[in-house]
């Protein structure tokens, strides 16, 4: 049984409304805001963003094995159809590159909630570095799949 369910249904709740604050709120309205947060697809939208790790509170990080560093960001991505809903499963892949064309392989963690599903990826970074994200997502039902590239200047905390 995963850690997040040997939590406390409130703690559970707080933990859910904190992650999904961050996805819908926080890193939108931060010092380095994204224009477009959202990537559509046939029957899904791809709804992203970037933000830095430090406002991940410590006892949510614990719980998922995040790391918390002023160097580094997550890339947080959720599919979901476009008929309604949460995120729901799916398959991610990605790199991130500097301005030197310098590629790193994404490594998605997926975050399994107990009604959605969505991926976060970290990424180490200098101050006020340029980043190129590639990311691809496909339906598990293999009915849609995209790539997105998110440029993003990166600050740190």
């Amino acid at each position: 049984m995963p850690l997040f369910f040997a939590v406390k249904s409130n703690t559970k709740k707080l933990i859910f409304l904190i992650l999904w604050g961050i996805f819908a709120i926080a890193a939108p309205t931060s010092s380095y805001a994204q224009k477009n947060t959202s990537y559509e697809l046939e029957n899904h939208i791809v709804y992203y963003n970037v933000f830095n790790s430090t406002i991940i509170p410590a006892e949510v990080a614990k719980i998922h094995k995040l790391v918390r560093a002023r160097d580094t960001v997550y890339v947080n991505v959720a599919l979901v159809k476009k008929s309604g809903g949460n995120g729901i499963p799916a398959k991610m892949l990605g790199v991130h590159r500097n301005l030197l064309q310098q590629k790193f392989d994404l490594e998605f963690i997926e975050i399994k909630e107990p009604t959605a599903t969505y991926y976060l990826a970290p990424i180490r970074f200098n101050n006020e570095e340029i980043l190129h994200i590639d990311i691809s997502v496909e339906s598990l039902d293999q009915t849609d799949s995209g790539s997105f590239t998110i440029t993003k200047k990166l600050y740190q905390d």
